[in-house]
């Protein structure tokens, strides 16, 4: 048996909106390329009717039903792993293990009711689920874990307060992820772990050394494209790579990359709800630069009136 174990991140860029971190931990007879395993009921390459789409996220939620594809993506294989669909956003990010009190210090995040699915019925998603869940069990493919971590706009701030430095922070949003698929991987095994890139850093052995302590880390290479360690527990090895277009290179990492995208998603419509609510016909944002600041000031009387934390709302780099 192999472990195969994917990172990646959504909403690096934004000043508005959580940066999310997801990560899909597998086990399966090594070798085994779950994209080949399920496409029956998985593409790869481009949408294809009547199938989920498991690639980069930015590529899934392309188009006027992008957002449609990239729910069946997360939601099909949550109901994979989970046999059944959360009922409301609030409903999943308790069972995913997010601090809904800490979270909901931000007034748009108070009411997280938002029903789901936002598109379609849970019926066919629970059935492709099923469907998916029955091809990865004869493949002797286990789903072993997702882990999504949102980190809301004040606890970036933190994070930046902190480290002065944008790509620690991003790497301690990583570093929960990455320890608790390392953590569920079993004992017994051998393993490969590819992240996404956090922007374009190189070195990640000390952060990893911290990460894993009772491990012996040994440095392949660390270059421009990639940077490449072998994580060893007595006869084990587990390879771990960060890499540019991480998600182009391993199932995990794709399946990762969706659900981090989906819950930001989610999210941001939190947001945009509660503030279009207050202000008629106010135009949704995705919380990128420039759109980003003409959302602000749109908003600016709304923020002065009811004295709204900026730290809580704008991301200070």
């Amino acid at each position: 048996m192999h472990f195969l174990a994917g990172v990646d991140e959504a909403g690096l860029g934004p000043i508005l909106g959580p940066l999310v971190v997801g990560g899909v931990g597998m086990t399966g007879p090594a070798g085994t390329d779950p994209w080949r395993v399920l496409k029956a009921h998985v593409a790869r390459h481009k949408h294809e009717k009547g199938k989920v789409r498991v690639a980069d996220s930015k590529k899934v939620n392309q188009g006027p039903h992008g957002f449609e594809r990239l729910e069946q993506t997360a939601l099909v294989f949550w109901a994979a792993q989970h046999g059944g669909l959360p009922a409301t956003l609030g409903a999943w990010l308790q069972d995913l293990g997010v601090d809904l009190p800490l979270l909901q210090r931000c007034p748009w995040y108070e009411d997280l009711s938002l029903a789901l699915p936002r598109h379609g019925t849970a019926d066919w998603l629970l059935l492709q689920g099923e469907l998916v869940a029955k091809a990865l069990r004869k493949a002797e493919v286990t789903l072993v874990d997702i882990a999504v971590r949102p980190v809301d706009v004040e606890e970036w701030n933190g994070l930046i307060a902190d480290t002065d430095n944008k790509s620690r922070a991003h790497f301690h949003a990583y570093a929960e992820v990455l320890g608790r698929l390392l953590a569920r991987l079993p004992q017994d095994v051998d393993g490969h772990l590819v992240a996404d890139r956090c922007g374009g850093r190189m070195h990640y052995a000390a952060d990893l050394r911290r990460l894993v302590p009772d491990a012996r880390l040994e440095v392949d290479h660390e270059e421009a494209a990639s940077s490449s360690y072998k994580l060893r527990r007595g006869e084990h090895t587990t390879s771990i790579t960060f890499a540019e277009r991480g998600e182009d290179r391993a199932f995990p990492t794709a399946l990762a990359s969706c659900f981090a995208k989906y819950l930001r998603e989610l999210m941001v419509e939190c947001l945009n709800r509660w503030f279009q609510a207050r202000v008629p016909g106010l135009e949704p944002t995705a919380g990128y630069y420039v759109d980003g600041h003409r959302f602000l000031a749109a908003v600016a009387p709304q923020i002065e009136q009811l004295a709204l934390p900026r730290h809580r709302l704008v991301r200070v780099r």
